[in-house]
């Protein structure tokens, strides 16, 4: 069989066969796709503008003529390929020759060759290999001069791997007759090696969901031609298995809009169907080709082939639907999926209240730039080969923020693509009007060493509750002297977000609490501010400091998302909401409630709690009332007559005694012993369950009325202390998260 780069599972004839029966869809857009490019061609001069479109175009083509051997696809083919082939570089207005440019021409003109280069005249084909080895011998040289200056070394950036895979494609599409691209192959297998080694295993990219889109349908075209080519399967990666929870925990509740951290074209710019046929069919991920049809009913394929902004876009890559569809994969809806997920490497608890297209998404981020794991091997590599490889220009100094979206309302925003990356754009905290990192420049944190990060310190995740921790001082700069900025923030339900910020410093500063929305908040009364997005309205109220000053400042953000093509230029508006202490102070706190009332009711009504050892507010909606405590410190929290906790924070339903405490080792509650244990817990009681998250092994007591016959933990039975006295049962848990049930004795009939 001849070598078909990226066709080796099946003979051309079985794929032909495979375009009238399981692919007949898939084969259909490929066939419309190569028929939009026989009615136009790219200038005949090098436009000042990006013309990677041009490779994937040929692509399609060639493939759409293997397939059906129609003529007129092999004559458009040819068209095409002239006009690439008098362009003197490939790319113009950034690094001729030398990015991307250069790169996604060499794949698609790689795979021309390849695939249809036996049926073009002799002198077409000529012409075609003398390229391909002049523009691939530039993008190699580069790649070894520049070796620990930009991306032939930069693991984590897009540039890298679709500059590589460009490379590759072309080096196998000549190999046979030109034996010096082995080393052009050498060594970008050994660079994805690197890159797959050197990314996170939960599946995190740093540069966001919308880069993501852009970049990393390139490792897994590397993953496929090596494991063509070379017999080296790099898909056991974690990352690559992984990756797809990243992508959809990223999403909206209408899985369309996404919770944007780092650069962003837009807030919809950021799925490809063929990353989901293939990450489907290569880790049996029924829920990817369930998302992938799901918006194939909805129309949002179309929709994003009409207006997406990350170019070439969702159209060109028909030829890889075709290529990586895997019918065998049985969709799998979401709902059987958590509703929260954590990206621990990047700092991110992304959680949901359903997967309903009106349900409440919150985001919240507070990690290390580059990622925690890339941001240490990147400095160790830098310091062990005198390198320069850390280049996360798409990532903001953002830490201790959050997105939160309803519905199809984004009720607070991030920035999305920005020349200037400033912390001021985000939702977080400005100490004397600086922000984290050296924001201001299109790369925040270039020159910063590795001491410099926040971290995602905690995180307890229940389907009505979620509560995240942040710490964010290291992210500020040492000549502040802030010893902390830790941020708690806790989901109640669909309705509700808290937020507490600690801040403290050994010297006085001006603190900035920020809050950015699309809409200008409006004062309502002293102490709260309404938005409204769309459909939903939010309720902001300040609850600490207790005396404050605010400001709303319009902001405008622009960006050109790529020199390439210069005279684009992105603009949008956004609002931010400062609130500072009325007075200068070394430390102090901010406790914030966001209120998401329904359409057409009433907010909650929030009000203070006089509360020693740290400050408590209480949340009364539709009759139900609710106690939300934080702790200063180690300080033990006491509402007199109604709370008395040693935890860190704890949320209390009154009227059925439901509590969620992080922290405890002992929880009071209307008077009443609920819990203890004997070291530190998360914990979530209810009457029907209890969940338990614990660091070792530990005892647990809780308070239960009435006789109970068996305790199962984790759905096997246990041994419990069953002491009706004091409505207590005390319990083993091990470390880890541990599922407590009951079970009542029936009533004896006399």
């Amino acid at each position: 069989m001849t070598n078909y780069l990226f066709l080796q599972a099946h003979s051309i004839a079985e794929w032909r066969k495979l375009g009238q029966t399981t692919h007949a869809r898939q084969m259909s857009r490929l066939l419309q796709q190569a028929d939009t490019y026989k009615h136009y061609l790219p200038p005949a001069e090098h436009p000042r503008d990006s013309i990677t479109y041009i490779g994937m175009a040929v692509a399609n083509l060639s493939l759409a003529w293997l397939l059906t051997e129609q003529t007129d696809y092999l004559a458009a083919t040819r068209r095409w390929l002239k006009v690439g082939l008098n362009y003197p570089h490939w790319g113009l207005a950034r690094m001729p020759d030398h990015d991307l440019d250069a790169a996604w021409l060499l794949f698609g003109f790689g795979l021309a060759y390849n695939w249809i280069g036996s049926h073009l005249p002799a002198d077409e084909l000529d012409a075609l290999q003398n390229k391909l080895l002049r523009q691939g011998r530039l993008l190699y040289n580069f790649a070894l001069e520049t070796e620990g200056r930009w991306w032939g070394s930069a693991y984590w950036q897009n540039h890298n791997w679709i500059c590589y895979g460009g490379l590759a494609t072309a080096a196998y599409a000549l190999q046979t007759d030109h034996p010096e691209t082995r080393a052009w192959s050498a060594r970008a297998l050994e660079n994805l090696q690197a890159v797959l080694a050197a990314f996170p295993e939960d599946g995190s990219d740093y540069e966001g969901p919308v880069y993501w889109r852009y970049g990393f349908p390139w490792l897994l075209i590397g993953a496929h031609l090596f494991q063509e080519q070379a017999g080296i399967d790099l898909h056991q990666s974690e990352f690559l298995r992984h990756a797809f929870e990243f992508r959809l925990y990223f999403s909206g509740p209408n899985l369309v809009d996404t919770l944007n951290f780092g650069d962003g074209h837009d807030r919809r710019s950021a799925h490809s169907r063929a990353v989901y046929y293939r990450l489907a069919g290569l880790y049996q991920n029924g829920h990817a080709q369930w998302l992938a049809e799901h918006f194939e009913q909805t129309g949002e394929w179309e929709r994003e082939g009409r207006e997406g902004l990350v170019k070439p876009g969702l159209l060109p890559e028909a030829w890889l639907d075709f290529v990586w569809y895997d019918p065998a994969v049985s969709p799998i809806p979401l709902d059987s999926l958590p509703l929260t997920k954590v990206f621990p490497d990047m700092g991110v608890v992304s959680t949901r209240t359903g997967w309903q297209a009106d349900a409440t998404v919150l985001a919240f981020k507070c990690g290390t730039p580059n990622g925690r794991k890339g941001w240490h091997l990147g400095h160790t590599l830098n310091r062990k080969n005198g390198w320069d490889i850390i280049k996360a220009s798409h990532e903001h100094p953002d830490e201790n923020s959050f997105i939160l979206i309803r519905g199809n309302d984004y009720l607070t925003v991030d920035e999305g693509y920005s020349k200037a990356k400033l912390t001021q754009n985000h939702s977080t905290v400005l100490v004397d009007g600086r922000g984290q990192y050296a924001d201001g420049g299109y790369n925040a944190f270039a020159g910063l060493g590795p001491e410099w990060g926040g971290r995602l310190e905690s995180w307890f995740a229940l389907p009505e509750l979620t509560y995240a921790c942040g710490e964010a001082a290291p992210a500020y700069a040492p000549e502040l002297q802030l010893g902390r900025f830790q941020r708690q923030i806790v989901r109640v339900g669909a309705q509700l977000v808290i937020i507490c910020d600690d801040l403290q410093s050994s010297r006085p500063h001006t603190y900035d609490w920020l809050l950015q929305t699309d809409a200008p908040p409006r004062p309502v009364g002293s102490r709260a501010f309404a938005v409204t997005a769309g459909r939903s309205a939010m309720q902001v109220l300040v609850l600490a400091p207790a005396e404050f000053t605010h400001t709303v400042q319009a902001q405008e953000i622009t960006a050109n998302p790529t020199s390439a093509k210069p005279d684009w230029i992105i603009r949008r508006t956004q609002h931010t909401l400062a609130l500072r202490p009325a007075e200068a102070c070394a430390q102090t706190r901010f406790l914030v409630a966001l209120d998401l009332a329904d359409p057409g009711c009433n907010p909650a009504e929030v009000v203070s709690l006089a509360c020693e050892g740290g400050t408590a507010v209480k949340v009364t909606r539709n009759g139900k009332t609710r106690i939300v405590a934080f702790a200063n410190g180690r300080s033990r929290l006491v509402i007199p007559k109604l709370l008395s906790t040693d935890a860190k924070w704890v949320v209390a339903t009154l009227d059925n005694e439901t509590i969620w405490a992080g922290g405890m080792t002992n929880v009071w509650l209307n008077d009443k012993l609920q819990c203890m244990a004997s070291m530190p817990v998360e914990i979530a009681l209810s009457a029907e369950k209890c969940v338990v998250v614990s660091k070792r092994p530990s005892w647990l007591s809780v308070r239960k009325t009435g006789a109970m016959d068996t305790v199962h933990c984790n759905d096997q039975p246990i041994n419990a202390q069953i002491n009706p006295v004091i409505n207590l049962i005390r319990f083993p848990v091990n470390s880890g998260e541990s599922r407590i049930t009951w079970e009542k004795k029936p009533t004896e009939v006399t």
